[in-house]
């Protein structure tokens, strides 16, 4: 089980020093955002864990991409189209200049890997494959991992996807709820828990270019 918490645990530690670490050590905790959660991932799975995350391409990795992307313009498309859902307060939105204009290309640049890279396999080593399956087993003595993974129960579907609201800001919910209800879809469909981190990635490695792209004429800051 730890193997599957403790990246996620390193994040939110992480998150947590943010709020009391004086201003001089910002640049080296926004570097640990990444840093942490990746070499939590990389130390468990030099220990053989993470099993059932292997690569074995596909063309089909092809359609994850694309539904990556079209979930992206799903979260998107809402808060252009009814600017009233947009959260309120400049602390909400995520500021590529917070160390000033010359290290804007490196800001983006590590948010690009923490967002799209570190944290889809995070999250989804986290929600599908641990979350999903010990929903199943945490009132009795089987072991998750000898679940298949996709494996549909109500409980377990609920489980994710009220795990997912949860860990969002209430603003977030018309588009969060959706987008783990449609997720939890695919990959029931694709039963390949690197296709959902595909699907995932995607989707937040568009939501970060439209902010960057857009941003001389619309913000979506908020979102990433």
């Amino acid at each position: 089980m730890l193997a599957y918490v403790a990246p996620m645990l390193a994040f939110l530690l992480v998150l947590q020093l943010e709020d009391y670490a004086p201003a001089d050590f910002a640049w080296l905790l926004y570097l640990l955002r990444v840093v942490a959660p990746a070499g939590a991932l990389a130390y468990f799975w030099s220990q053989g864990c993470y099993r059932e995350l292997r690569l074995k391409w596909s063309w089909m990795f092809l359609s994850d991409l694309l539904v990556g992307v079209a979930l992206a313009a799903m979260w998107i498309l809402p808060y252009v189209l009814f600017p009233q859902l947009r959260p309120s307060g400049a602390d909400v939105e995520f500021d590529p200049t917070m160390f000033g204009v010359a290290w804007v290309s490196w800001v983006l640049a590590l948010r690009m890997i923490g967002y799209a890279m570190v944290t889809p396999v995070m999250e989804e080593l986290f929600m599908r494959s641990f979350l999903m399956r010990y929903a199943d087993v945490y009132d009795g003595d089987q072991d998750f991992r000898k679940l298949p993974l996709a494996r549909f129960t109500w409980r377990s579907f609920i489980v994710v996807v009220v795990v997912f609201m949860g860990t969002h800001m209430m603003w977030e919910w018309w588009v969060m709820l959706p987008w783990a209800v449609l997720t939890n879809l695919w990959f029931y469909y694709r039963k390949d828990l690197f296709a959902i981190i595909v699907v995932h990635a995607a989707t937040n490695a568009s939501i970060l270019l439209a902010a960057i792209f857009a941003s001389d004429s619309f913000s979506l800051w908020f979102l990433v």
